[in-house]
């Protein structure tokens, strides 16, 4: 396993000591809770169970009937915009629709009324004989009941004022299938409200609204509930301090209701990000409750009863107390989960550095000694006071002293060759003088000898120098073309069958135009000791792609088959004994292969069939052109 996933995993067995906390925490919360939501539905059975006496010990106290509510920027125009949030009672009989909604605005009663009575019938001269809305209303003074008549869009009239009745004031609104009726009574102390549309036809009549069971004509005044004021007081009195009782009909109109929860109460100035935190931490749902959390943080659960069409809610707040309880319980959960992730951040970065330091100087190990051969000493880290900088200096350290015995071995050769050259010149001149009094046959022999020691000496001594050379020559772009064309002229003075194969257009590389020139020499000096009279050398430059490929053929010779010698190894020779009278090394190659690797290319010698011969290919892998 890597460094850092194991000090990650040691990061996250941190995580152990916040989630058993958070485990006991979330233990204790639902003990808590749940004993508030037993409290608040046990309020609610009492608050429903009292309700019913009052309603049994009197009979004028209802539930059922016409709720009214508050109504706000109310217009006569006939529009239903004033209306949105105004729940319609809905009215159906056969195809007829009636939807009549309620309000209170000011000190009168509003009405309106929507019907979807496409078929106009109001040009009758008998008034009963047109589609037309009654409204019946019920005050302490007595009985009233109004006609209003089908008619143009428009304000209504009334037909004749009396000082009985309320006044009103009405507008008639034809729509493309009905019509709207919106009314405004100068009065709001109505007890019975009654309601019924009228359409007209040639064939029946069809009555819409509230009307008695018992008859499909019969207006029936339904009762105005959500007004009796001391039953207003009396749930009031009954209802608890921190709770809302609400008593609503089935369309969830609020009949009588009582708030005493508390205002203006804030629980934390960090409540908009605690109680989404507190919910997804400890929140409890359960099938007959609701938790809910208002705007200023303070939490509550809610109940709901419903009984026939009448429905009983009780929303219970937390005491302060309770509540500030709870965010001490969460303040203090929330700050151990950050204290543990945050060490973790710390865990993990440290970690991701400690593995990005480590990789560093892996890298640096692996590239300490590039193609060409030189070492590079300096290590990342090296400043660094731990350990870790201590490995990259003592890798310093090491490599130093093996880039100075390697430096020692290079000039181990230029060191001998000059040590050699004297005693070599007595020796030549020594037998140079024998030659005069001995034999000439031993001293041919001696002086062969010789030759051979001073080409040995020069073969090291070129070798050490292009490694020198390799290290000092710079770079820059030359055209590879014009440097064959140059070289293949002089090349045809002692290599007649000698044939050139190259692009027209320029191909620059980037290197030393002395080294590539040194590298080709080398090749075509081999190439030429292994053709026959009759054979021939190639050399030609080809561009495919991103790839820049020399190649130098020659006739009449097999490399070994494979598994046999390197012939880029130093010290490697295939040429015959009679194919020339000079020793080699077999040095060669491998100064070849050393120039390749200055340049970045790759070198690779293969057999070829027809013709039969051997082909050098040196593939550069960058190029400009």
């Amino acid at each position: 396993m890597k460094l850092k996933y194991q000090l990650l995993l040691l990061a996250l067995l941190s995580l152990l000591f916040p989630v058993t906390g958070w485990i006991a925490l979330k233990s204790v919360d639902k003990e808590f809770r749940l004993s508030i939501e037993q409290a608040s539905q046990n309020t609610l059975v009492s608050l429903k169970s009292s309700v019913q006496q009052m309603l049994q010990s009197d009979s004028k106290l209802e539930l059922q009937g016409i709720v009214p509510l508050a109504i706000e920027n109310f217009h006569l125009d006939g529009d239903d915009t004033d209306w949105s949030a105004t729940t319609a009672y809905n009215y159906n009989k056969q195809t007829d629709t009636l939807l009549v909604k309620i309000g209170l605005m000011d000190n009168n009663l509003v009405m309106l009324i929507d019907s979807n009575d496409a078929s106009k019938n109001n040009n009758s001269i008998t008034s009963n004989d047109n589609d037309h809305i009654i409204i019946a209303l019920a005050d302490e003074r007595g009985l009233y009941k109004y006609n209003f008549q089908r008619q143009a869009e428009g304000l209504l009239l009334e037909d004749s004022p009396s000082e009985d009745k309320p006044d009103y004031q009405a507008y008639w609104h034809e729509k493309a299938q009905g019509y709207i009726l919106e009314v405004q009574f100068d009065s709001q102390d109505f007890h019975h409200i009654g309601f019924a549309s009228v359409n007209k036809s040639d064939q029946s009549k069809r009555v819409t609204g509230t009307l008695q069971p018992d008859s499909e004509q019969t207006l029936k005044l339904l009762p105005v509930v959500s007004r009796d004021k001391s039953f207003q007081r009396a749930i009031n009195n009954i209802t608890p301090v921190n709770n809302h009782f609400e008593i609503k009909d089935s369309q969830n109109r609020i009949v009588y209701q009582s708030n005493k929860l508390p205002n203006g109460q804030v629980a934390s100035a960090w409540q908009w990000i605690i109680t989404p935190i507190y919910q997804w931490l400890f929140s409890v749902e359960s099938s007959d409750n609701k938790w809910f959390y208002r705007q200023d943080g303070m939490a509550g659960i809610k109940h709901i009863i419903t009984e026939g069409t009448i429905s009983y809610q009780l929303k219970s707040m937390m005491p302060q107390g309770q509540q500030s309880m709870i965010q001490t319980l969460l303040q203090t959960g929330v700050l151990m989960v950050a204290v543990v992730l945050l060490l973790m951040m710390a865990y993990l970065m440290y970690s991701l550095i400690l593995a990005w330091r480590i990789k560093n100087l892996s890298r640096a190990m692996q590239t300490v000694l590039d193609d060409s051969g030189r070492l590079h000493i300096h290590m990342p880290s090296h400043n660094a006071r731990d350990e870790i900088g201590q490995l990259s200096r003592g890798i310093e350290s090491m490599l130093t002293e093996m880039r100075e015995y390697t430096q020692y071995l290079k000039d181990l050769g230029s060191r001998l060759s000059h040590e050699m050259k004297t005693p070599l010149a007595i020796v030549q001149s020594s037998l140079d003088n024998l030659e005069q009094e001995q034999s000439p046959e031993f001293l041919h022999r001696a002086q062969e000898g010789t030759k051979r020691l001073r080409f040995i000496l020069n073969q090291l001594s070129e070798l050490s120098q292009l490694k020198y050379t390799l290290e000092q020559t710079p770079k820059q772009n030359f055209d590879l073309v014009a440097l064959i064309q140059q070289l293949a002229k002089s090349y045809q003075s002692f290599i007649p069958n000698l044939k050139t194969y190259y692009s027209t257009k320029t191909i620059l590389i980037n290197g030393s135009v002395d080294l590539i020139a040194q590298m080709i020499d080398k090749l075509m000096d081999n190439a030429k000791d292994f053709i026959h009279d009759d054979g021939y050398i190639v050399i030609s430059v080809l561009k495919n792609k991103d790839k820049i490929l020399l190649k130098i053929f020659n006739t009449d010779s097999q490399l070994p088959e494979k598994g046999g010698m390197n012939i880029f190894d130093s010290l490697v020779s295939l040429r015959p004994k009679s194919s020339s009278s000079s020793t080699h090394l077999g040095l060669g190659l491998y100064l070849v292969q050393l120039i390749s690797r200055y340049h970045d290319a790759a070198i690779r010698a293969e057999n070829t069939d027809n013709p039969k011969g051997v082909v050098f290919t040196i593939k550069f892998n960058s190029y400009t052109s």
